[in-house]
This record gives C-alpha cells, sequence and structure tokens, in this order.
C-alpha cells in the first residue's frame, strides 16, 4: 500500500508501506539465494544456479537438467554480455530486432524449450511468490518515478554484505573463488587422487559396452514429438474406421434387416454412432493435429 504524503520541508514525497506477507527466511533460503547470485553475477555458472534453485525449492528434483542448463546458460550469458555493454536491454532494441532475435533463440533452443514445457521442472513455493511480488512491486514504483531507476545499480553498495554472507567474511569467499579458477580446492584435490580409479570404472563401462551387458538410452525429442502425432493420427483413423462399420451395419439393418425385431432403434443408434465419431475426424485432423503442429513450429521445430 502507498500514498502521497507532504514532508515537513513542503515537498510531496511518496511513502510506501510493507504489511509483511512474510517474516523471514531461513537459513537454507538464505544460503541458496546468495549462491544464486553468485552464481548468476560473478561466476556465471548454470551447474551452480541449478543447484541453488533446487537447493530453494524452486527446480524439481530429478528432472531432465540438461535442456535446463542449456537454457539457463543462455539467459546467463547473454545477462553477462548485457552487463558488459553498459547495460543495453533486449526490451530497450527495436521491436523488429527482438522479434529477430527470439527467432533465432526459438530455432537454437525449440528443442529444449519443448521439453521444459513438457515436463514444467520450475515451482515457485508461496513464499518466494510474495518476495518476487515485492522485487516487481519496488522496481515498477522506481521506474514509474524516475524512468533511469536500476534496481541492479542501486545494489552495488550491498555487493560486500553478500560477500560477508556466503562464506561468513568477504577473504574466505575471496579465496575459495581463487582456489576454484586454479583448481585447488579440497573437491579438486581429492578428484585427482582418485583419477585412477575413476579411469577403471570408465575402462568397465566401456568393456561392458562391447560385450553388450549395457545398453545406454538416449532421449531424441524428434522421435517423442513423432510418436505423439502418430498418436493423433492413429486415432483420427480409428475413429474413421468406427464411423464406417456403424455406417455400414446401419445402412444393411435398413436395407436387409427391416423385418428383425428391435431394428429401427438399433438403425437409429448405430447411425448415430456414425455421425458421432465421424465427426470426431475433422475436429482430430483440423483442430488437435494443426494445433500440435503450430505450437511445435514456434519453437523452431516440425513434428512431421
Amino acid at each position: 500500500t502507498w500514498q502521497c504524503k507532504k514532508m515537513p520541508n513542503g515537498e510531496a514525497g511518496l511513502i510506501f508501506y510493507d504489511f509483511g506477507m512474510m517474516d523471514e527466511f531461513g537459513s537454507v533460503e538464505r544460503k541458496g539465494l546468495v549462491d544464486f547470485f553468485f552464481a548468476l553475477y560473478y561466476d556465471a555458472d548454470v551447474k551452480d544456479a541449478c543447484n541453488a534453485l533446487e537447493r530453494l525449492g524452486m527446480l524439481r528434483k530429478g528432472v531432465d537438467r540438461i535442456s535446463v542448463e542449456k537454457v539457463g546458460q543462455d539467459f546467463i550469458d547473454r545477462f553477462q554480455a548485457t552487463l558488459k555493454s553498459g547495460n543495453q536491454w533486449e526490451a530497450d532494441l527495436p521491436e523488429e530486432e527482438q522479434k529477430k532475435i527470439n527467432r533465432q533463440r526459438r530455432k537454437e533452443l525449440g528443442e529444449e524449450f519443448l521439453s521444459m514445457n513438457a515436463e514444467s521442472p520450475f515451482i515457485f513455493p508461496p513464499t518466494w511468490t510474495f518476495v518476487l511480488k515485492a522485487f516487481f512491486t519496488l522496481d515498477g514504483i522506481g521506474k514509474t518515478l524516475d524512468p533511469k531507476y536500476d534496481l541492479t545499480r542501486l545494489t552495488l553498495p550491498y555487493l560486500k554484505e553478500l560477500l560477508d554472507l556466503k562464506d561468513g567474511n568477504a577473504f574466505q569467499t575471496t579465496l575459495s573463488r581463487v582456489l576454484k579458477r586454479a583448481g585447488w580446492r579440497p573437491v579438486d584435490i581429492n578428484m585427482a587422487i582418485t583419477q585412477p580409479r575413476r579411469v577403471g570404472k570408465i575402462e568397465d563401462v566401456a568393456t561392458r559396452l562391447e560385450r553388450g551387458e549395457l545398453k545406454p538410452r538416449v532421449r531424441a525429442m524428434e522421435v517423442e514429438r513423432m510418436i505423439e502425432r502418430n498418436k493423433l493420427v492413429q486415432a483420427n483413423t480409428f475413429n474413421a474406421v468406427l464411423s464406417c462399420l456403424f455406417l455400414n451395419s446401419a445402412v444393411c439393418l435398413a436395407t436387409l434387416g427391416q423385418n428383425l425385431f428391435g431394428a429401427k432403434p438399433l438403425t437409429k443408434a448405430f447411425f448415430t454412432a456414425a455421425i458421432v465419431f465421424g465427426l470426431r475426424v475433422p475436429y482430430g485432423v483440423f483442430v488437435k493435429l494443426r494445433k500440435l503442429d503450430e505450437y511445435n513450429e514456434r519453437f523452431g521445430v516440425s513434428s512431421r
């Protein structure tokens, strides 16, 4: 809730009241949020960003993270490029240029977008719904009052506090980042020591593949789209066959079985069934099938 008040100096000012839709973050949420900001702003690491989202409860566990990470890496790369180019956001570009960029992005990431739409990997807990609403409200009010308002630029003085919050102090955080880039972290040393064991495990897997004991499973999005389209085609074919069957049965009863008991109501029932299944065929072809093809074409892929 907000209202306009007159300040003691005679100037009008906007006062924003936050009535508090939540009380506080837990330690897990705070740590996950800070890790996500670091992965987005500093490290540009999509795996760390996805791990942070999973800890925050925003990314479902067990989903296909290959598609999520590929799309996420594209967003991070564009965000970092925007920061390096002097905050030239895509929303500030001409409309035709935005459409061109979106078409190119759909062409490159169409498979991943379809996979994510099918699995719905992202969820938003109620707590984060309130948080995002608060951020968007503040950002909207700021841009309304000042077109040059930039929430990202205003947060720069508080980055030191963010550094202190990640690992306890800024020195520890900086040291951890240096060790990560140099490959001297404890986990890196452990990987170097256990490397021979890992090589032996890889050789065992390769040997089992040669013997046929292991069968690799590969997800083919093209095959999944073709199967989904074939299901609709087969359903239309099945409806057409049933319609012809009921129509032939009704015609036979109407011509050859007029003297049979219950022939008239049965004939009407067969004609009705033929009409019902017959109407499903154009609906499946011109509505369902066309809708599926248009949906795939929006992402730059084809299911035909």
